[in-house]
């Protein structure tokens, strides 16, 4: 904590990591110190989610409550003989009720007398169940859609003059994003399959994701984000609330469908989202453009010659003086 007072990000991340390291000493008669790091890291890495994607704290948490949940966490699930345990023990066996009523926990589970036992001696064997974590898979899939649109709409439904440049800007951003939340669903679409997932249990945990896009993500096909009529109304509506203020939309689709029809030629497997340059933006000139003539009079050769002849003006009268000068009169 003194040397919180040191640096720009205040005492409470001091105060969380000593409260952990202190912890970690207390727990080390209990649990190894590559155990206890290990489970730390589990948890941080995965933004408050353990291994089987259930939440431990919320990233609207303040520090202090993160830390107290992770500790409570770390503490239940890590120490032998942990009060977790004798009730997964009590579960596994059907005929026991002493600290439990029935065979399933508050997530549906079900446990074996024999893991449970076991787990009391450290050799607890864990069931893989992937159609569990794609549920949350798909509601992080759920989440990442709606703020890829959001993009969009955030950028062109300001309410004032917007360009027909901002709206493709706007398009393009937002399918680079979509770009990846779909992605990355494929590849955990992919990681269930290679842990065995049934193809029943995989269709029940993408329910919420329409047929459509779900055969295209799974075939690695990339679906743009397609601007909805209310979208475009709204676009419309908001052009037609200003004064003289055309609806920039009608130059904008056209783009637009070009760029949709490019971009849903696209594989999920691509390393990452392609580079599209909107059209409509402005060419800009690297270098002046140099006139090549100024439409100048034409130089009298004679007035230049008589000048420089005449260096010396001073035997002449002021009418000789303006002939020279000006020999057209």
């Amino acid at each position: 904590m003194q040397d919180g007072n040191k640096d720009n990000d205040g005492m409470m991340d001091d105060f969380s990591r000593g409260v952990l390291t202190a912890m970690s000493e207390f727990a080390q008669p209990f649990i190894s110190e590559s155990i206890w790091t290990e489970a730390v890291s589990d948890i941080l890495m995965r933004g408050g989610r353990t291994r089987e994607g259930f939440q431990v704290y919320n990233d609207q948490d303040n520090d202090g409550d993160k830390t107290s949940k992770i500790m409570a966490h770390l503490v239940k699930a890590q120490m032998p003989f942990s009060l977790d345990q004798l009730k997964r023990l009590d579960r596994s066996i059907k005929q026991v009720d002493v600290l439990t009523k029935g065979k399933y926990d508050e997530y549906g589970q079900d446990f074996e007398f024999g893991d449970e036992f076991g787990g009391l001696f450290g050799f607890r064997a864990i069931d893989v169940k992937p159609e569990r974590t794609m549920n949350f898979k798909v509601a992080e899939f759920q989440e990442g859609i709606r703020n890829s649109r959001s993009l969009f709409t955030r950028a062109v439904l300001k309410g004032g003059p917007i360009e027909a440049r901002e709206i493709v800007d706007a398009y393009i951003n937002a399918n680079r994003a979509m770009f990846d939340v779909k992605k990355n669903l494929k590849g955990d679409i992919e990681a269930a399959q290679l842990l065995n997932i049934s193809q029943r249990n995989l269709f029940e945990s993408l329910d919420r994701v329409s047929g459509i896009e779900r055969s295209s993500i799974i075939a690695g096909n990339f679906r743009p984000y397609d601007v909805s009529a209310s979208v475009q109304n709204a676009i419309y509506e908001n052009a037609n609330a200003l004064d003289d203020v055309a609806n920039p939309l009608r130059e904008a689709m056209s783009t637009i469908n070009i760029l949709g029809n490019e971009m849903s030629r696209l594989s999920l497997d691509l390393p990452e989202f392609p580079v599209f340059e909107n059209p409509l933006m402005p060419i800009m000139q690297d270098t002046p453009i140099t006139p090549t003539s100024l439409n100048l009079p034409p130089i009298n050769a004679e007035s230049i010659s008589s000048q420089v002849q005449g260096g010396n003006f001073s035997g002449l009268s002021n009418q000789q003086k303006f002939d020279i000068l000006f020999p057209n009169g």
